[in-house]
């Protein structure tokens, strides 16, 4: 049966875009993550804004920033903002602390409480944030996919790698965005998942 789909927005905040690789994409990359917030409200998907924000008093510092001894992205600074032009109207706002989405959120609850089921990832970086949220919702049982136009990766190596990955491995759909748009005005992956497509093959060659 379809179940309901929601967008998932990650990370699209000024402190990601200081790396020089994303802030070459950015105005693009704006643009294609809103085609798909209209797409989604079109077809009456939730869209969540997942952004990460990390306290000065280092207590959400991953290991690796404590190692460092440097943070980011704290409430209040132009870091932690979300992007100029993104369209945020009527996303329900996540906050993290680590390259999950769902990792110590609330968004497990944000999607029980509407119904959803599946969920189409964007935003950055491929290879980190997206590629763990993805993972995470294998093991939460939620059906995903990856809109692959609107992501981006500092390292574009680890990334191709990783989209491999949820593809072969979790059998997460890599979605042009054409595919993403049209998934999202439909409400739902079923026809996009390989248990849905072997099933229509089934149907179609019964007498």
């Amino acid at each position: 049966m379809p179940q309901q789909l929601a967008l998932v927005v990650i990370d699209l905040q000024n402190s990601y875009f200081e790396e020089p690789a994303l802030a070459a994409v950015r105005d693009d990359l704006v643009a294609r993550v809103n085609e798909l917030i209209r797409a989604a409200r079109a077809g009456g998907c939730p869209v969540v804004l997942a952004r990460t924000e990390h306290a000065r008093d280092r207590s959400t510092w991953t290991l690796n920033m404590l190692e460092d001894d440097e943070g980011f992205a704290f409430p209040g600074t132009a870091q932690a903002e979300l992007l100029d032009g993104l369209d945020t109207a009527g996303g329900i706002d996540v906050v993290k602390t680590r390259d999950s989405a769902f990792h110590g959120t609330r968004l497990r609850e944000v999607l029980r409480e509407r119904d959803v089921g599946e969920v189409l990832l964007c935003g950055v970086s491929t290879h980190s944030c997206i590629a763990q949220s993805a993972t995470t919702a294998f093991a939460e049982n939620l059906h995903a996919a990856v809109a692959r136009d609107a992501v981006a990766s500092e390292a574009p190596e680890l990334a191709a790698a990783m989209l491999d990955f949820l593809d072969d491995e979790m059998r997460q759909p890599i979605l042009q965005q054409d595919d993403a748009v049209a998934v999202l005005r439909r409400g739902t992956l079923a026809a996009e998942r390989p248990d849905e497509s072997f099933e229509e093959r089934d149907d179609d060659a019964a007498p």
